[in-house]
């Protein structure tokens, strides 16, 4: 591997090397963090390997050796450093799952990416090409980080990693800065911590699920519960999700509402074991949804977008690209998919009261909002 590191690389593996690097790092403005982990055969990440660059030194945790992350966490909670990491979703997984705490002021280089016209979801490799100009190596990508110890090669492209995100968060600031763009970015990235929060929640591992609209209100109550049962389990015994059940088995079952065990061998996907060990849960929560008060039951999900709605979706996606032009951002940036149904099932072209969700942040009620709805409603009173 072509040699890509310019700063000093510092092994942690002992409590006491951490809470030192840790009173160094108190008072920074900036900290890159990194994470290596594996994740193919369990729920949670392992992880295997935490980097931190403070602009002068490379430091990789060692996570298998430490036993007290408290001064680690009280770094990432302090509000007055700002943490960049790049595409930091999972990251924040292992970090949560590591140290039960999610850090404070983040800056998510993807975003930022995206906010400076470098493209949407950019890979980081490819963003450090735009913008520092160098080309990373990626031998080490999908190598084993739990191994011990860890090679040269593995050694280096950790710390290179990081020391380069920390010189591209500095660049991707200062362009932020001039386009007065950097509140955005702080506004989008400190809200990542809830939606990962908000993902992991057993209540809401249905809405993963992209046919659950189909369903009538008890079939959707049976896969609400066979969902989060699903996740629970999944966190308890710590296997992937589909190892438990796979998801378009729990869809066949809240259709079916199967009364009895036997009817669960009619359906694909349920071997004998699992019927054995969790077939009476599956029927008792079916069983439930068939018994339930129809007052307790959800109300069905939206439809898809059709008819009416398809002609003011097409509308509002030309102004959204228009105003991305200007901009020079990516349209899926200013409007998210989810965003859009929200706005168009909030109303229908005879009531003309489109809302915006509540989460839609400050910055893009600034740039689109106002655009949006006056849109909408032109076009409804046009086709009266």
């Amino acid at each position: 591997m072509t040699n890509l590191v310019n700063q000093p690389i510092e092994w942690v593996d002992t409590d006491d090397q951490l809470e030192e690097c840790c009173l160094s790092w108190q008072g920074k403005k900036l900290l890159a963090i990194d994470t290596e982990f594996m994740r193919s055969q369990t729920y949670y990440p392992k992880a295997g390997l935490i980097q931190v660059n403070d602009g002068y030194v490379n430091v990789l945790i060692d996570p298998l050796k430490i036993s007290n992350f408290k001064p680690f966490a009280d770094i990432l909670t302090d509000a007055d450093t700002v943490k960049a990491l790049h595409s930091c979703s999972e990251d924040l997984e292992v970090i949560s799952h590591l140290m039960g705490v999610y850090p404070e002021s983040l800056f998510d280089t993807q975003l930022a990416a995206a906010f400076c016209g470098y493209g949407f979801s950019v890979g980081y490799g490819n963003l450090v090409k735009l913008v520092l100009n160098e080309e990373l190596p990626k031998e080490e990508t999908r190598s084993d980080w739990l191994q011990r110890p860890l090679s040269q090669s593995q050694v280096q492209y950790a710390a290179m990693d990081v020391e380069h995100l920390y010189l591209l968060a500095h660049c991707l600031v200062q362009e932020l800065t001039k386009l007065e763009r950097l509140s955005w970015v702080i506004e989008e990235s400190n809200a990542i911590p809830q939606l990962v929060q908000a993902n992991s929640e057993p209540e809401n591992s249905y809405q993963r699920v992209k046919s659950a609209w189909k369903l009538n209100q008890r079939q959707l109550f049976t896969l609400m519960h066979l969902c989060a049962w699903r996740e629970n389990v999944a966190k308890r015994r710590n296997i992937p999700r589909n190892r438990v059940v796979k998801e378009h088995t729990l869809f066949d079952i809240a259709q079916s509402l199967p009364k009895h065990i036997s009817q669960l061998r009619k359906l694909n996907g349920l071997n004998e074991r699992t019927i054995k060990i969790d077939g009476q849960t599956l029927v008792d929560i079916a069983n439930k949804a068939r018994e339930l008060d129809e007052a307790l039951l959800p109300p069905c999900l939206p439809r898809p977008l059709s008819g009416d709605n398809k002609v003011l979706l097409h509308s509002m996606k030309e102004e959204v690209e228009n105003r991305a032009l200007e901009l020079n951002v990516a349209p899926e940036l200013l409007v998210r998919k989810k965003d859009y149904e929200f706005i168009l099932n909030s109303s229908s072209p005879e009531e003309k009261k489109y809302r915006l969700p509540e989460g839609f942040s400050d910055w893009r009620r600034q740039v689109i909002a106002d655009q949006l709805i006056h849109k909408l409603n032109t076009m409804t009173s046009e086709s009266e």
